[in-house]
């Protein structure tokens, strides 16, 4: 295997297989990014209609499962 890394071909290959292995991994990593982006602003939502929630007690009937319901006036098509 290795005398293979000292031929031409070899060397090209090898070449080719870190581009596509460094590519690759930027690729994930942009991916992961992004996924834990969107996971972080979904739970900023959640967070900011809770907290709206809770401070408008009247949209609160002392069941903590209706915190996470839609709201009337936040949802147009409900």
């Amino acid at each position: 295997m290795i005398p293979l890394l000292f031929t031409p071909i070899g060397r090209y290959i090898t070449i080719a297989f870190l581009i596509l292995s460094l590519g690759g991994g930027l690729y994930l990593k942009i991916r992961s990014d992004a996924v834990q982006e969107m996971e972080a602003a979904a739970n900023e939502e959640v967070l900011r209609r809770t907290i709206n929630a809770l401070r408008n007690s009247d949209n609160i009937a002392g069941n903590p499962e209706r915190l996470r319901e839609l709201d009337k006036d936040y949802c147009r098509d409900c």
